[in-house]
This record gives structure tokens, C-alpha cells and sequence, in this order.
């Protein structure tokens, strides 16, 4: 499948640039800019992307029907590329955000784009970012010399490779086997209610189960924080 690909030295966000123009891109389309003036996260969130530190990028497709891991799976293609293009080993902290060195170093915001089956999965990668804003105390890069271009193709094409051949097993296994989270004291609020636990798993759903004193709990969205000791 020949990958449409089209480069930005500075946009406001790849992600709203493939919803904006989804109905003329051809699919599958790779979207890369290496500035971003306004990068989104989740929960309506800003992702810094400072020019020339980091790759930022979305690829347009649209996965075979029943995909519904593509989050998961995401965060499984950027660990492995990573991996083989640096030689750095990148963990998940769950659910969608990439860790290295106990820091932040990617972001993942994965969006339906319309009734139909399309997708814009967002990626942005700290190469060698260093001076970021105070609100973001967690975040750090790679600190990687390499094509943030080829990263980013190679991600796209694992990602399409796992999309067309779409086996949730190996997902889930590739995905916990990353997660670093898993054993450790976790924080997190739900309904309302702060709660703490014991990240102690993932369902075949990708959902994050929660060991408390007096029983379980499976987290299905949200944001977790670890409990330093």
C-alpha cells in the first residue's frame, strides 16, 4: 500500500490539518511538520512542539472494520521503532503516552474523523527537546540523533502493517509487555472520587486493572499518576 506523504516545517496541528482535508487526501496519507503551533493531547490538552526538537506527525487511514486498538497498538509500533532506529528502549505508561528515563517523551491522540471509518492517529516524539514550559514537569526526550522523518514513516508503516492484519492477542501481549506501570502504586479519580491502587493488569480490552483493598477496578479511559515512595 503506497503511503501518500506530505511535510510541514511548521503547522498548527497535523492532526486537525488530516480532519480538515480528509476528503481530498489520498488514504493512507502521512502528515509530518517539525513545529507545531497549536499540537493538541487528549482531553483538550496542548502538546508542546517546539521547532526542530521533535517529530510530530499523523497518519490518515482507514483500518479494517473491528480495528478498535489502534491507541494500543500505536504505542507498540512507536516502542519497536524506536527501538530499531535509535537503539533506546521506550516503555507505555498507560494509556497512550511514551516513556523514556522516567520521562515523558511521546504523546499519542488517536481521532475518528467522520461516520465512516477514518482515522488520524497523532504522534509526537521528543528527539532532543530540553527547554520545555513549567506546567509540563514530567516531560524529557530521547535524546536521539536521527531522522525524525524516517521514524516517522516507520511507525506509519507498522501501524498499517498491524491495521491490515489485525490480531488483538499479539496487540495485548506486545502492549503489556511495555508497560511499566504494572506492580506499582497508581492514583487516579473516577466518578468523582480519588481513588488508589495496585496497576496490576490489562483486559483483552486494553483496560487497565486497578487492585484495591477491597477488590478490583478496571479503568476503560482516564489519566493515572503514580505514587512515588
Amino acid at each position: 500500500m503506497k503511503l501518500n506523504e506530505i511535510h510541514f516545517e511548521s503547522i498548527d496541528s497535523t492532526n486537525t490539518f488530516a480532519r480538515e482535508n480528509a476528503g481530498t487526501l489520498p488514504v493512507p496519507s502521512l502528515i509530518t511538520a517539525r513545529e507545531q503551533t497549536a499540537g493538541r493531547g487528549r482531553h483538550g490538552k496542548s502538546f508542546y512542539s517546539p521547532k526542530d526538537t521533535g517529530i510530530y506527525f499523523t497518519l490518515l487511514f482507514e483500518p479494517e472494520s473491528g480495528f478498535d486498538l489502534i491507541t494500543p497498538a500505536a504505542a507498540v509500533c512507536v516502542c519497536e521503532a524506536v527501538q530499531e532506529l535509535t537503539g533506546k528502549t521506550a516503555e507505555i505508561k498507560w494509556v497512550n503516552d511514551i516513556f523514556y528515563g522516567g520521562a515523558k517523551v511521546a504523546g499519542i491522540l488517536c481521532e475518528k474523523i467522520n461516520s465512516g471509518g477514518l482515522i488520524a492517529a497523532g504522534i509526537g516524539i521528543n528527539l532532543t527537546t530540553s527547554d520545555f514550559p513549567a506546567g509540563i514537569p514530567s516531560a524529557g526526550s530521547l535524546g536521539a540523533v536521527t531522522d525524525g522523518i524516517s521514524l516517522a514513516r516507520r511507525i506509519s508503516e507498522k501501524l498499517l502493517a498491524v491495521s491490515e492484519n489485525f490480531d488483538r492477542d499479539e496487540i495485548i501481549r506486545g502492549y503489556s509487555r511495555r508497560l511499566f506501570i504494572l506492580g506499582r502504586k497508581v492514583r487516579y479519580e473516577k466518578n468523582g472520587v480519588l481513588r488508589e491502587g495496585t496497576a496490576s493488569g490489562i483486559n483483552a480490552d486494553c483496560n487497565l486493572i486497578v487492585s484495591l483493598e477491597d477488590g478490583i477496578d478496571i479503568l476503560n479511559s482516564g489519566e493515572i499518576s503514580l505514587i512515588l515512595s
